[in-house]
This record gives structure tokens, sequence and C-alpha cells, in this order.
């Protein structure tokens, strides 16, 4: 409790101790993203290199079945697998999803690795469908991140 001998020392009080308390709650907002930043930047550094890294072998591949093949028909495969890729190059990795944003960096090596099989002919051409479906799980986990971002930004 307070203790007030004079009458107007009360109210400088009372908005002393809202001043606080607010900054207080204000505090205890961030705490959750202080607590998931060492978890964020390592997913941010698994995203981002993931992504980098597979885009150079989208790269590599493109080039490799151009010079082996000598057909320009598995560039409609390798050329949105590149694009998609180079894009994911350039997410971000926000506190709330930065575990979905790693599932899908993550993924997305599964995804290249059928690629890679499928265009230099070692696996079979059905497999493409797999790699389409990877490719659909790879975006849903980056597009959740943004839906779930964007609602919680509209809160």
């Amino acid at each position: 409790m307070l203790k007030h001998s004079d009458g107007d020392q009360f109210p400088v009080e009372y908005a002393r101790l809202v001043n606080v308390t607010s900054k207080l709650v204000e505090f205890e907002k961030t705490i959750p993203e202080r607590l998931a930043e060492p978890d964020r930047r390592r997913s941010e550094r698994i995203v981002t290199w993931s992504w980098r890294g597979q885009a150079a072998v989208a790269a590599v591949l493109i080039a490799l079945v151009l010079i082996l093949d000598r057909s320009t028909w598995w560039l409609v495969l390798l050329g949105p697998h590149f694009m998609g890729t180079v894009a994911g190059c350039f997410q971000k990795v926000d506190a709330e999803q930065h575990r979905d944003r790693r599932f899908g960096a993550i993924g997305l090596h599964v995804v290249a690795l059928l690629m890679a099989l499928i265009s230099l002919s070692v696996i079979s051409r059905w497999f493409i469908i797999a790699a389409a479906v990877g490719w659909i799980l790879v975006a849903g986990s980056s597009m959740d991140s943004t839906d779930a971002g964007a609602q919680e930004a509209r809160r």
C-alpha cells in the first residue's frame, strides 16, 4: 500500500506506478521473441544457406542437362525449380514461424535430390509427380508462415 500524508502526493505516486507498470507490460510482450531469438537465428542460417545452395545446384543441373542431354525440354522442369529456389533465398525468417521455414528448407533438399535424379535420368520421369508434391509441401510451409504472420498482424 502506498502511504501518503499529503493529498497531492497520491496522484503523483499513482501516475508513477501506472507508468512503471505499463513499461513492465511492454517488456513482458517482448519476452517470447527474446527467448526464441537463438532458435530463430539458427533457423535463419539453415533457411538462407539451404535455399542458396539449392539455387546453385539447380543452376548446375541446368548446365549439366544441356551439356549431357542436349535437350531443352528439361528447362520446362528445371527452369521453375531454379526460379523457385532463387525466390526462396529472399524469404524472411520471423520468430513465430521460424520452425515452419526450417522444415520447408530441409524438405527442399529432398525435392532438389529428386529433381537431380529425374533430370539426370537416374530414376523414372514418373517421379516428377513426387517432386511436384514436394514443391507443394515446401511452398505450403512458406505460405502458412506468411498467412499466420498476416493474421497475427491483423490482431
